[in-house]
């Protein structure tokens, strides 16, 4: 197999080894034979190489080897004379070119490259990326409280609060935003409400169950079940693939029952149409005009 060092394939090599040697302190102890020895680990894998620089263009070869040296660039190596050992990145430690006499393209070389380890990561690295992160949360947190407080203040702005952050509906109880609703039900539509649903059960379905506890207590859940089912809103086409928990069986009540109210308004209007007809509906009229005739 031949030497590849980074993208160069050193097909004139003429000698290769290697330099494998342990760190290891003496310690001598009077009066005794011999020493102790203290392992420090190995020193880094060590590769000599010389030989011919041979190939189509060995001016950019060599070009490219003195940028990785000047720049201590970590370059990839494979070599059979590493084999068993754990070295797949090296740096150039040195690196000796002769040109040969009458010879244009042909030099000489000399390269010595020691193994590459990548350093360890620092003890704070990714530090100021969670920082950043935790002081964006805490200001996005502080955003959808002072939000909610608004909310609280003037019921009026809860659809448009919502609309541009329904982030704030995580500060709201069941209770207040129940309180919110019923203050501000004369101008909330059914869809509005659905869309409110829709949001609360994204970011705090477990306060749908106290809303729709406090807006019956309040006697205004039958308006909004009356609102839902007069402008054909689906409250459950609103809250598709949202997990309700224990509010799902809320949520279906009051489908339920303004799918309900919407068929029973349907089966009113076509009564009233009936009566309407049956009411303008003359039997005598079509023999009126046999009075005319001679």
């Amino acid at each position: 197999m031949p030497v590849r060092i980074g993208k160069i394939e050193l097909v004139g090599l003429t000698r290769i080894y290697t330099e494998d040697a342990r760190n290891l302190v003496q310690q001598r102890v009077p009066g005794q034979a011999g020493s102790v020895f203290q392992d420090l680990g190995r020193e880094p894998v060590t590769v000599v190489m010389e030989g011919l620089l041979l190939g189509d263009d060995p001016q950019a070869a060599l070009e490219e080897l003195r940028q990785a040296q000047a720049k201590a660039t970590p370059l990839s190596f494979a070599s059979d004379a590493i084999a068993g050992a754990d070295l797949t990145d090296v740096l150039i430690a040195d690196f000796q070119v002769r040109q040969l006499a009458g010879h244009q393209n042909r030099f000489s070389f000399f390269l010595r490259v020691k193994e590459y380890v990548e350093p360890p990561a620092r003890e704070d690295a990714g530090v100021g990326a969670v920082n950043d992160a935790v002081a964006s949360d805490a200001q996005d947190w502080a955003k959808s409280s002072t939000d909610a407080a608004g909310v609280l203040q003037n019921p009026e702005s809860l659809m448009d609060a919502v609309d541009a952050n329904p982030d704030l509906l995580g500060h709201l109880s069941g209770d207040e935003l129940g309180s919110v609703v019923n203050s501000a039900k004369g101008s909330l539509s059914g869809k509005n409400f659905g869309s409110l649903m829709g949001a609360l059960g994204k970011v705090n379905p477990g306060a749908i169950i106290g809303l729709v506890q406090s807006l019956s207590q309040a006697g205004s859940i039958g308006e909004f079940i009356e609102k839902l089912a007069t402008e054909g809103i689906s409250i459950l086409e609103e809250m598709t693939g949202l997990d309700l928990g224990a509010a799902l069986a809320v949520v279906k009540g009051i489908a339920g029952a303004s799918d309900f109210l919407a068929k029973l308004q349907a089966v009113g209007k076509e009564a009233g149409a009936l009566g309407s007809a049956i009411g303008n509906f003359d039997p005598l009229g079509p023999f009126k005009d046999l009075e005319k005739l001679p």
